[in-house]
């Protein structure tokens, strides 16, 4: 290893520990945060309407990305 690699790994430390030291952390979401992302996934809701016909394309890819989601 050469003296350069070396300089640049202790370097690369030192750095490392001040950031974590020093450095921000980001800011913690609060209820109201969570309350804003939060959204329901009715289609009914939404204003949205599917008729039969659509569903029955749909349904076999709703059913497995459930199934993965789950896992």
């Amino acid at each position: 290893m050469s003296a350069r690699t070396k300089i640049g790994l202790v370097l690369g430390f030192l750095a490392g520990v001040l950031l974590s030291i020093f450095g921000k952390s980001p800011a913690k979401p609060t209820v109201d945060d969570l309350q804003r992302a939060e959204f329901k996934t009715s289609t009914q809701r939404l204003g949205i309407r599917f008729t039969e016909r659509i569903r029955d394309v749909f349904r076999f890819r709703w059913l497995r990305k459930q199934r993965i989601k789950h896992r």
